[in-house]
């Protein structure tokens, strides 16, 4: 049996990047791969519990890897602090002897030299933060100093990996168009894996959203275009890992200050919470990241209206699926969230939402990522070191 480690050190946060990681294992299980996974949180009943794939990591051999990230300096201090944690993270990673390849599926920055490396890509974050930082920061002297050697860095990381005959697969188009821009090798853009065992239920007038409580989610916006419909109910789901509640300390106390009477915030994991995903009406996805959304796929696969920014990667499933809605400003969306719940169009109905998610189902995802592995793996020589 050939080995295959993957690399995914934290396994405490429980959303879409820990689903893609899962869904990767299976996939080169199925393929007669043994799979290590490097990880914090081996815990094959957890993960059962949050997505019901834990018998994929029971067959999987554990990697120890570093432990959490835990600042030690001021703020000012974070972007050296979190570079340096992650190039000692990489190195405590022992690839076991007879690997074929390295497969990343947390950030590009967790690639092995010597091997052959296939690396998810869910943002512009990592190695093309490399390209980028330092060139915004022209205007201050200061900022452009203090950058520098952390922008050194980075090129240092971006480089190797780009010599190297690795290999990236896209999460979104948008980011397929950057790596086309900044010339690395990759497959055409694969849309993440979605659990499909959300089912469309008798729907009630009410906005749905389910995510980690981070500032990058914008849950911000959901909660004032809440503050704009007082008539129509707003539930947020989530939760907060102890690594981003250090990250972002209060920021949960201050989302729950911030709610109006029409709104509410629900401390859990989605599938503690399913129903109330299917029977929302509609799914109010305000990130504007470039990656696309499990839990946004998982909502239109219980046949919620989605209605998302028209950036990001949000945007790119409303357009792909022809279904929803789509705003440039908070104005706009409180208008549309209210025309989407009072809609009676078929474009509209549960039935034909869920059937147009099925483009995003985990079973898309398996057979692409199958077909990758097949290409770019199989034919290659050895690639030990």
């Amino acid at each position: 049996m050939k080995d295959v480690i993957v690399i995914h050190p934290r396994f405490t946060l429980y959303g879409g990047g820990e689903v893609v990681g899962l869904h990767v294992c299976k996939v080169l299980q199925e393929l007669g791969y043994h799979v290590y996974l490097a990880c914090d949180n081996f815990n094959p009943e957890e993960a059962d519990r949050h997505f019901g794939l834990g018998g994929i990591m029971k067959n999987c051999t554990h990697v120890p890897v570093l432990g959490e990230f835990r600042p030690f300096l001021t703020k000012q201090f974070l972007a050296y602090q979190r570079a340096i944690y992650s190039v000692r993270l990489l190195n405590s990673i022992k690839i076991p002897n007879d690997c074929e390849f390295v497969f990343s599926t947390q950030s590009m920055l967790y690639f092995k030299p010597n091997l052959f490396n296939l690396c998810v890509a869910y943002d512009l974050a990592d190695f093309f933060y490399g390209h980028q930082i330092g060139s915004a920061m022209k205007k201050s002297l200061i900022k452009s100093l203090y950058y520098s050697p952390l922008q050194r860095l980075y090129k240092h990381y971006a480089i190797r990996m780009s010599e190297k005959d690795n290999f990236f697969i896209p999460l979104s188009h948008a980011i397929e168009e950057s790596m086309d821009a900044l010339c690395y090798p990759h497959s055409p853009s694969v849309f993440p894996p979605c659990e499909m065992s959300f089912r469309p239920m008798p729907k009630e007038k009410y906005a749905i959203n389910t995510s980690r409580l981070v500032p990058s989610k914008r849950l911000e916006d959901f909660i004032e275009i809440a503050r704009k419909l007082p008539h129509y109910k707003f539930v947020i789901v989530g939760k907060m890992s102890k690594t981003e509640e250090a990250l972002f300390p209060r920021y949960k106390e201050k989302l729950i200050d911030s709610l109006p009477p029409n709104a509410k915030l629900v401390e859990g994991i989605v599938r503690q919470c399913k129903e109330l995903v299917e029977c929302a009406k509609l799914y109010l996805y305000p990130s504007v990241e470039l990656g696309v959304s499990i839990s946004l796929g998982q909502a239109m696969g219980a046949g919620c209206i989605p209605v998302t920014p028209s950036a990001g990667g949000g945007a790119e499933m409303v357009q792909a699926s022809g279904t929803g809605y789509m705003y440039r400003s908070l104005e706009e969306a409180a208008r549309l969230v209210e025309q989407a719940f009072e809609s009676d169009a078929v474009k509209d109905s549960p039935e034909y939402i869920a059937e147009k998610a099925q483009m995003f189902s985990a079973d898309s995802f398996d057979d692409q990522i199958r077909k990758i592995i097949s290409e770019r793996v199989a034919e290659l020589p050895s690639t030990r070191p």
